[in-house]
């Protein structure tokens, strides 16, 4: 049985997962009359796939078949509760074709030959079942305007993931680029299933934090010291659901001379002239 992610947005990486399956009971479409479909001795299968990696599958134990004949048994995929992923929550179905053996030998081959096809709900072929995986990009642009700034002041944001409700957020694709030193910690999820990100930023630093899942909604704070900043009260906040955001944050710093002029607001002329009188 195979399992193949689509990505929503082309870069994007997808967390490692496990999906989990269950086999149901088969029912005898074609044979002769009284015959069963057999059991599966374990009616359930899971998938694992890495981080990164679209495509994984599992091999499962068919029953003993006695008969020729064509037994069908739906295979559904249990929904899990990772955010940015998209279950498939359709019916599929595993048909098995058994028939004669044209070659068998006794006590060297099988006596029937058994042909498999996996449908959907309606009755189309099937190659795999598919999950989307859907994550977008947070963009963080700084800038530090003022007559008394310092443009190489440096400034920790925080960021703060909270999951939809029943959902987690897995961490491993997640990351920071941009930030001052190349630096920029992702926090294991908290007993809330938050995920908490910190990072500085300088004059004209672009921050991108990627593979963010959608769903996830995202608080943004700073410390900004002595400097006035646009951030409103409780930081900004939205939720993941395209590709990209960007969010732009301003820091300023002025300050008055004794004259009480301000210097961001006169041209600086103004001042030597009136000195000059």
């Amino acid at each position: 049985i195979n399992k193949e992610i689509k990505l929503t947005n082309e870069g994007t990486i997808n967390p490692a997962e496990t999906f989990n399956f269950t086999i149901g009971a088969g029912v005898v479409t074609k044979a002769a009359a009284g015959v069963t479909a057999p059991a599966f001795d374990t009616n359930t299968f899971d998938i694992d796939i890495a981080q990164g990696i679209l495509l994984g599958s599992d091999e499962i134990v068919l029953p003993e078949f006695g008969h020729v004949g064509v037994y069908t048994y739906p295979i559904t995929e249990i929904a899990g509760s990772t955010a940015g992923f998209d279950y498939d929550d359709g019916t599929y179905y595993l048909v098995v074709t058994v028939i004669n053996n044209p070659d068998y030998v006794v006590g060297q081959t099988s006596k029937f030959l058994r042909v498999l096809t996996l449908t959907d709900e309606n009755n189309v072929k099937r190659d795999s079942f598919e999950n989307d995986f859907s994550a977008g990009s947070l963009v963080i642009n700084k800038k530090i305007t003022g007559n008394y700034a310092l443009f190489d002041d440096e400034f920790e944001v925080t960021v703060t993931l909270t999951p939809d409700q029943g959902k987690n957020i897995k961490k491993g694709p997640i990351s920071v680029s941009g930030a001052v030193g190349g630096i920029g910690s992702v926090a294991d999820p908290d007993a809330d299933g938050k995920v908490v990100i910190t990072f500085k930023v300088t004059h004209e630093s672009e921050v991108t934090i990627a593979n963010i899942p959608y769903g996830v909604s995202y608080v943004i704070t700073e410390d900004s010291g002595d400097y006035e900043s646009n951030i409103p009260e409780g930081g900004f906040i939205g939720t993941i659901g395209a590709e990209s955001y960007e969010v732009d944050i301003v820091n300023k710093l002025d300050t008055e001379i004794s004259t009480g002029i301000n210097l961001d607001n006169l041209p600086y002329i103004l001042i030597l002239v009136g000195a000059a009188v």
